[in-house]
């Protein structure tokens, strides 16, 4: 007898139960999982951009992202669908081990910062590090001391540095 085969409806599908970056062959998708939400949309945004930057893929027509939480919000899965062929080439390339450093830059999207730390304001306020923003003081090198052995120096420098981040701010 003759039996037909069984459609499978893909959208009801969970995702990996371990973290990280997982292949999905037959559905031609990549999933990142995640634990917090903030993670999953920092590796949302750079995977749009290592995706765009180096298989010159368009988002929205060569692919789509999508973050979405599961277990009641204990895990959070990023999933990319790669809808065109230059998207399944793109794929190809990643499981077929073709593109190291691009597999890298997905696999550590989701960490905050690289290896070398920023030694300046404009690094923190950079477009890669935009959750990170905070205001963070370096002291000067050198004070002055007062009379009563408290350092003026400091405070004067906390005070030039609070005001130049405020200007630089501003004036973007």
């Amino acid at each position: 007898m003759y039996q037909p085969e069984v459609k499978q409806c893909f959208e009801d599908l969970k995702a990996p139960s371990g973290l990280g970056l997982w292949y999905d062959a037959e559905r031609l998708l990549l999933e990142g999982v995640y634990l917090d939400e903030i993670t999953a949309y920092r590796a949302r945004r750079r995977w749009i951009k290592t995706l765009e930057a180096n298989f010159l893929l368009e988002c929205d027509h060569d692919f789509s992202m999508k973050v979405f939480a599961e277990d009641k919000g204990e895990r959070y899965v990023v999933r990319c669908s790669l809808l065109t062929a230059c998207g399944r080439y793109a794929f190809w390339r990643l499981t077929h081990h073709q593109a190291p450093e691009v597999q890298f830059l997905l696999e550590t999207a989701h960490l905050p910062c690289m290896s070398v730390r920023p030694t300046s304001a404009e690094a923190f306020l950079s477009d890669d590090m935009a959750d990170l923003r905070s205001l963070v003081f370096q002291p000067p090198t050198s004070s002055t001391q007062a009379d009563d052995g408290e350092s003026v120096g400091v405070l004067r420098g906390a005070c030039e540095y609070v005001r130049e981040l405020v200007q630089r701010l501003c004036s973007r």
